[in-house]
């Protein structure tokens, strides 16, 4: 009995240590939690879809009763004044502290500051060197040169960034974003992301070349090592998935049939085909006229050479580099591109889905002897 009583009190105590927890679980057990918005990871453009819901409410209130202008309605709502309009153009240099809704196209001239959000119910084009919290657009949105966003930047049309324009956050559209040399944003997200010089012009298609190197080898065990591929280093870890120890950098092109996690750097020749998943403990260089089918997975840097086709995903631990002629293609989904360090587009390049960085994504010129050098032939289908 005294084991007994030992023991109630002992639970008793312990209970105690969880009593205010099981207490709060039982208060919100069942609902659904007010503070967390899935939507926040499963949308790209979710902050631009916030504000939008938000301004729909805050618009279905009744305005102020003065108005600030002929044709302009004024909506209250605490710290924030919206100001809703017809089509407007604002000069240049001009200074707004009030969150803006055009219910037309907008405009405005170089150097404004627009120091809260911008709703355009059209197509939008915003001067060189001004400045912008934030601008959602329904129609078609054009960033002049050297623009500022502090933010995030949405539109349902075609969003152009022109040169030198900094986005410090996403930068999203429904439709395609054109991104221009100097210009920088976070993130990138769009059915179609093309830097300067698109050329889609048919890349010529060619047999594999002699002195392909194969990954798995040939039964026959050759070992190719003048290519820089050692088959001794080559180990199956199951599953269609190799080990290879040590860098294995190759200079012919190469053929890999299976997926490959190589413990050191990676580098191919120039039209290689990569069919499965590739993981570098280094850092990852893809060849000229290559065709990448898996995912690519860096620690260190990652580069694709010219005209390099890719469909999955890239994932570098420091910089990354997509050279001139880069297309990400897959059929029927998007294909993603992150780095950790700044990741830079050159001339010509085109992605169906996304780009970002924990730094900066970066759109460069590729120097015109460079893209007068032509379309090599791309590798083996």
């Amino acid at each position: 009995m005294a084991f007994l009583l030992f023991a109630l009190l002992f639970l008793g105590v312990l209970y105690l240590h969880f009593f205010f927890a099981h207490r709060a679980w039982r208060t919100i057990r069942g609902r659904q939690s007010l503070e967390l918005d899935m939507g926040y990871v499963r949308m790209e453009n979710y902050f631009s879809h916030s504000f939008r819901r938000k301004l729909k409410q805050w618009l279905d209130t009744p305005p102020m009763a003065q108005e600030a202008g002929p044709g302009v309605r004024v909506y209250d709502h605490g710290r924030e004044r919206i100001y809703v309009t017809g089509e407007v153009r604002y000069p240049a240099g001009r200074v707004e502290r009030e969150m803006v809704v055009s219910e037309g196209p907008f405009a405005c001239g170089p150097n404004c500051d627009f120091q809260n959000e911008v709703m355009v119910r059209g197509d939008g084009e915003v001067g060189e060197g001004s400045t912008l919290q934030a601008i959602a657009a329904d129609g078609t949105l054009r960033l002049g040169e050297g623009v500022t966003i502090r933010r995030w930047v949405d539109a349902a049309g075609k969003l152009t960034i022109e040169a030198d324009t900094t986005i410090y956050s996403r930068a999203t559209s429904r439709t395609a974003i054109a991104f221009l040399p100097g210009a920088s944003a976070q993130s990138l997200f769009a059915p179609e992301i093309v830097t300067e010089g698109r050329d889609d012009e048919p890349a010529e298609v060619s047999l594999w070349p002699s002195g392909v190197v194969l990954i798995p080898h040939n039964e026959d065990g050759t070992a190719q090592a003048e290519s820089g591929y050692d088959s001794a280093r080559l180990f199956s870890m199951g599953g269609g998935t190799y080990l290879y120890e040590g860098n294995l950098e190759v200079t012919a092109p190469l053929h890999v049939r299976a997926s490959l996690v190589v413990r050191g750097s990676f580098s191919c020749g120039g039209e290689s085909l990569l069919e499965g998943d590739l993981k570098a403990y280094g850092k990852i260089a893809i060849g000229q006229g290559s065709m990448v089918k898996g995912n690519l997975v860096a620690q260190g840097d990652l580069v694709l050479c010219p005209y390099v086709y890719f469909q999955g995903l890239l994932q570098a631990g420091g910089e990354m580099r997509i050279s001139r002629g880069g297309r990400g293609v897959r059929s029927g989904l998007p294909v993603a591109a992150h780095a950790t360090g700044v990741l830079t587009l050159e001339s010509n390049v085109v992605i169906y889905g996304k780009v970002s960085s924990a730094e900066r994504v970066l759109a460069v010129s590729t120097p015109m002897a460079w893209l007068q050098a032509g379309r090599p032939k791309a590798g083996g289908q």
